[in-house]
This record gives structure tokens, C-alpha cells and sequence, in this order.
């Protein structure tokens, strides 16, 4: 008898989710079926249902922080991305992001995470099939793309969870190319914020300065080393927080790199602001479309001779690399996630991180979406 699997599916930006049965789909060759066990709800998401990701396709399944057991193995799946044997009933990380290998980016640049023609779980690669388990906040999902990109996990769902966030922050560390000794602040202490914390400290940052809200978030950045936090709901003033960031530097020149995670685009200017000459701003939190900003390039660019990057997903390197750190038990990251939500909730999740980040009156520091009932 065929199986049935829950779904929540969003209809349009600033739609409805309602929940659907679909039949579970069996895996063909080389296509895995997972039990979804988890799968965080991001920041992205949350722009998607405003419509702020313009290339969009609905009907879909949201979610791409995924974890899951193995339900059912396709022919001749026999180990995970990086040769580790698995079998039924083992854990993955879902490696959501799957370049195309080809491409200008991928073959030439060698930068998969910049490709042109990939796909990603919880952007609905396939447009030709109903979009139920094509995404994370799903029962179930089907791995049946020709590329799919999976890694086997050790430590229990609510840490596994976090493996493709936390991919974020080393990207962010990366980028910023921090060198032993270096004074580093955090823009937002959500859980990219948190993370990139976590990876500054892994590159060898010596001083970490971490700017948010809520007082929870703040705690818990604490716990995972941050040396000094300012929350912006008590100091509400740009330039008392710009004056207190330059207080904590050396010779109060400033930063030696700053992390924006906080997707709030006039966050860009106060943080250009704390970096010291010729320091580096790391921009990673617009990864949709939340608006324009107003920049005085003398000031903010030129005269500070200053390094502004970028940065753009993720590749495998991030998450083969991060695995360990994350299983490590160096970091707290068993108390990252605060808040189960059963699926038929994930409306009232999203706008928890729509509004003051308060699920039924508790701070929230992550959400993580559960499908099964059992």
C-alpha cells in the first residue's frame, strides 16, 4: 500500500501555507528517499515568503536546512558525498546547493558556489514535478537529482540541524581572511551571527564584538566566546554603538574585520563605520533582496581604503570542513536551537522572525520545523 507524506505548501509571496498529503515517491537509481528529522528555518525563507527573491517559482516547499534519516536507498547508493558508506536508517546532512560542474564559474573560475545553472532543496529544482518533497518542511524528501550532494552525520538532530548554517559563517571567516591576533565584530547574533562567531574564533580571532538583539541571542554569543556584546534594543543609538565598538579596539581605530549577518541593509553604514582603514567588511546577511541603502563612497570606501566583500552561499569545501568543528563539542551548539514547531506552525514561525523574534512570548534563537508526528 502507498505511503502518503505531509507537506506545507506556499501557494505565492506572502501567501498561505497549507498542508498537503502527497504519495511518497520510491527512489530510482541513484536517488535516495529521506525522513525528514529536522530542518531549520533561516532568514532566506523568511524574504522568500515577502517576495523578496525574485526568481521564485510557486507553488513550493520551503526549507533547506535539512537533516533526515535515510528511508530508502536507490540502486547503487552506497556511500555519501565524500566516499563514507552509509545504509538505511543512517542520518544526513543534506547538502541543499547542487552546481551544475560545468558552467563559466564551476569549470573555469572553480567557484561552484557562484554557479549559474544549479539547483537548490527548498528552491524547487524540478518545476515539471509537484513540488511536495522538494524541500525541507516536508515529511519526506527525494533526492533524485543527478547531483546530489550529501554527507553522513554523527551527532543528534538539533546539532546536525545546524551543519548548513554554520557552513555560512566559515564562508564569512573565509572571506575575511582573519589572521591571529585580529579584533572581529559580529553584526547580528541570529544564528549566522552566532556561527560566524564561532568560525572567527576557529580562524584565529582574538577579540569578538557581537551587536544584537534579543538578550538571549546576546547570552548564548557569550557562551560561545564572544568577548563583548551590545544589545541594540538597549542601546538604540547608531553612534553610541559605532562609540563603544572603536572603545574596545585597538588605539579606537577600529575593527580589523566586521561581519554584516543581519540581512538589515542600514546595518551597512554603522558597521562600515566600527571597521578600521584598511580593515575588511564582510557583507553576507542580503542574500534576498531587502532594499537599498545610501553610502557616501569618500567616506565610507575610499578614504577608510577599505576591502568590501561578498559572500555568496556556500560550496562542499564549507561543509566538509565545518562537520567536525560542529561535532566537536567546542561550542555550545546544542543550545542553538530553542524552538521544535511542528509543521502545521510554520506560518506562525515565519512571522516570528518577521517580527520581534518571540514565539508564543519566548525569545527565539532558532527554529527548527519537525514534520513527523511520531
Amino acid at each position: 500500500m502507498a505511503r502518503s507524506g505531509r507537506s506545507a505548501i506556499l501557494d505565492r509571496a506572502k501567501g498561505t501555507f497549507t498542508i498537503e498529503q502527497e504519495t511518497v515517491p520510491q527512489p530510482g537509481p541513484d536517488e535516495l528517499l529521506i525522513k525528514q528529522s529536522m530542518c531549520g528555518l533561516c532568514g532566506t525563507d523568511v524574504h522568500i515568503f515577502h517576495g523578496h527573491f525574485p526568481q521564485t517559482r510557486f507553488p513550493l516547499v520551503l526549507g533547506h536546512e535539512i537533516v533526515g534519516r535515510i528511508e530508502k536507498l536507490g540502486e547503487d547508493v552506497l556511500t555519501d558525498t565524500m566516499g563514507t558508506k552509509i545504509e538505511e536508517g543512517d542520518m544526513i546532512g543534506i547538502v541543499p546547493g547542487m552546481p551544475c560542474g560545468s558552467c563559466y564559474f564551476c569549470a573555469v573560475q572553480k567557484e561552484p558556489g557562484l554557479c549559474t545553472r544549479g539547483a537548490a532543496w527548498g528552491f524547487r529544482p524540478f518545476t515539471d514535478q509537484a513540488p511536495h518533497f522538494q524541500g525541507g518542511f516536508s515529511q519526506y524528501v527525494l533526492l533524485n537529482h543527478p547531483r546530489n550532494v550529501f554527507l553522513k552525520v554523527n551527532s543528534p538532530p538539533e546539532i546536525s540541524v545546524l551543519l548548513e548554517p554554520f557552513t555560512i559563517g566559515i564562508h564569512f571567516a573565509d572571506r575575511a581572511n582573519i589572521q591571529i591576533g585580529s579584533t572581529v565584530v559580529i553584526q547580528g547574533a541570529g544564528a549566522i551571527g552566532i556561527f560566524s562567531l564561532a568560525a572567527a574564533l576557529e580562524a584565529g580571532a582574538h577579540k569578538t564584538i557581537v551587536i544584537g538583539a534579543p538578550a538571549s541571542r546576546l547570552a548564548l554569543a557569550k557562551e560561545f566566546g564572544a568577548d563583548v556584546t551590545i544589545n541594540i534594543e538597549e542601546m538604540t543609538d547608531p553612534k553610541q554603538r559605532i562609540e563603544a565598538v572603536l572603545a574596545e579596539t585597538p588605539g579606537g581605530y577600529g575593527a580589523d574585520a566586521v561581519f554584516e549577518c543581519t540581512g538589515v541593509p542600514q546595518s551597512i553604514p554603522e558597521g562600515i563605520d566600527m571597521l578600521r582603514r584598511g580593515g575588511t567588511y564582510v557583507e553576507g546577511g542580503h542574500f534576498t533582496n531587502a532594499g537599498d541603502v545610501t553610502m557616501n563612497p569618500f567616506r565610507h570606501f575610499v578614504m577608510k581604503n577599505i576591502n568590501l566583500v561578498g559572500v555568496w552561499g556556500r560550496s562542499l569545501s564549507h561543509f566538509v570542513r565545518g562537520l567536525p568543528i560542529l561535532e566537536s563539542g567546542r561550542y555550545p551548539f546544542d543550545k542553538m536551537v530553542s524552538h521544535q514547531v511542528p509543521l502545521e506552525r510554520l506560518g506562525d514561525a515565519v512571522n516570528t522572525l518577521s517580527t520581534d523574534y518571540r514565539f508564543d512570548g519566548e525569545e527565539v534563537r532558532k527554529i527548527a520545523i519537525t514534520a513527523n508526528e511520531e
